[in-house]
């Protein structure tokens, strides 16, 4: 059958893209900015070896120009903060993370720096904006990066001097749409684990390279299939979530079972749209038509974006059938 057609009838809708109808995004200059960024700078001789020995992506092949997604995990392998890595020039780069998560973030690579010539310091002076659907920056005083975790997310902006865009809230909506996290609200730190935010299809994890910290449980869990939830986009057509909401999930029988959280939300004209982390059995149910899922008693429409295939435990004839 065809997914929209199936989706339609089933309250699943597979590309929220294409589906206006429901996920519909304000239309505005496509320019914002990210006023809630703050970003921490290392450099000096090592700094990209340094960074690739900590954190989960491939740092000493990335090009300039590119804004690649990266945690630091605990060694548990529980992310404690995710960020978007920068090379600024040669032995320098910038981790771009949610402001009040820098300053914790340049203390604990202080600490694992020891006795390297790196220096580490937190800038709280650069400027963040955003671009999107073929928008072009302001003007040159902008440093633009291809924003690697999908192409409808744009190109992240950096100046050193401060400045008056928009408000993201245009933006956000279309990252939540598209299933992406960011920040603390959706991956909540020392608990949130890299594959159940779907992070290692979004190039924030390097299965091939060597160490680093929470290397072995990351590993372990892609390599062994022990996802037991995902992070998915939910919209309410009248009902406004709230970050923290429960998600139940409703057999055709009338039976329900709690199954999921709201994290990010983003308010639309008459409901709302949210990243919420689904448990994968309920999935199933979900794509076979025998349940649906609800919050504060209304039904609630479901998304896999594209990117998200094949699920952890289904193969994409299955999810797509």
């Amino acid at each position: 059958m065809n997914p929209v057609a199936y989706g339609q009838a089933n309250g699943i809708f597979t590309s929220p893209l294409s589906q206006e109808l429901l996920f519909m995004s304000d239309k505005s200059d496509n320019i914002c900015g990210h006023p809630s960024l703050h970003m921490v700078t290392i450099s000096g001789e090592g700094a990209g070896e340094f960074l690739n020995d900590i954190l989960t992506a491939q740092i000493e092949t990335l090009p300039e120009g590119v804004a690649r997604a990266a945690c630091l995990l605990s060694p548990q392998g529980r992310i404690l903060f995710d960020m978007l890595v920068l090379r600024l020039g040669p032995d320098h780069f910038g981790l771009v993370s949610e402001a009040q998560q820098t300053g914790p973030l340049t203390k604990k690579l202080t600490l694992y720096r020891l006795r390297r010539k790196l220096s580490i310091t937190e800038d709280t002076t650069s400027c963040f904006g955003r671009i999107w659907r073929g928008a072009d920056r302001p003007d040159a005083s902008w440093q633009q990066f291809d924003d690697e975790r999908h192409p409808a997310l744009g190109h992240l902006l950096k100046r050193r001097t401060s400045a008056i865009l928009p408000d993201d809230k245009d933006w956000q909506k279309q990252r939540i749409e598209l299933g992406i996290p960011q920040g603390s609200t959706d991956l909540t730190p020392n608990r949130a684990l890299m594959l159940e935010a779907g992070l290692d299809k979004l190039n924030a994890v390097d299965f091939k390279k060597g160490c680093y910290v929470g290397q072995e449980v990351t590993a372990r869990t892609h390599y062994r299939g022990l996802v037991k939830r995902r992070l998915f986009p939910v919209a309410s057509q009248s009902h406004h979530l709230t970050s923290g909401d429960e998600i139940y999930y409703k057999t055709q029988l009338g039976n329900e079972k709690l199954v999921g959280l709201c994290h990010s939300v983003i308010g639309t004209l008459t409901g709302s749209v949210a990243l919420a982390s689904i448990r994968l059995d309920a999935v199933a149910g979900l794509l076979d038509g025998t349940g649906s899922l609800h919050s504060a008693g209304e039904q609630l429409y479901f998304s896999v974006p594209d990117w998200m295939h094949p699920l952890p435990g289904f193969d994409k004839d299955t999810a797509d059938s």
